[in-house]
């Protein structure tokens, strides 16, 4: 009996280590997912649903229509690729106080003051982030244009 008893105390001391850290593992996804979300998907969401609406502007309606409804879908199956990956991604490589700390930081409402003007296409602050890209983005396209060998077109340059 004392034998047994022994054992199943053994058993379980060696048990609570494994418990713990599953339940560990388990909390960091969880506030990943969180981080995950609302972050990096609700930026994607946002500009996502620009680039859709402007794509199917020009569509008639019922095109229009057909084309959100097929490619919201997609949208809707890679969120939650993207959700379960970089949240089990995130939850690998920090603490759960480490993805507390950046929760925190995204809660904070002066951040996200700062990141609502960023975000604005209206705010002064786009007008001088895209009038300096685009200069950039010309600058690159001439030189590649004068690099380039006669009758070769230039390749395209990305757009932002």
């Amino acid at each position: 009996m004392t034998r047994l008893l022994a054992t199943l105390c053994l058993t379980t001391a060696l048990c609570l280590p494994l418990s713990a850290r599953a339940d560990d593992a388990a909390d960091r996804v969880s506030v990943a997912k969180e981080l995950v979300q609302k972050t990096l998907i609700k930026n994607l969401e946002t500009g996502f649903t620009g680039a859709l609406e402007k794509t199917v502007a020009t569509m008639p309606e019922e095109k229009a229509e057909a084309v959100r409804k097929e490619v919201r879908a997609e949208f809707d199956k890679q969120r939650e690729v993207m959700l379960d990956g970089l949240s089990k991604a995130y939850a690998e490589k920090f603490t759960l106080d480490e993805l507390k700390h950046l929760s925190g930081i995204y809660d904070d409402k002066t951040y996200q003051k700062f990141q609502a003007v960023n975000a604005d296409p209206a705010s002064s602050v786009t007008a001088i982030s895209q009038a300096s890209v685009t200069k950039l983005l010309n600058m690159l396209a001439i030189a590649q244009a004068g690099d380039s060998k006669a009758g070769t077109p230039p390749l395209p340059t990305p757009v932002r």
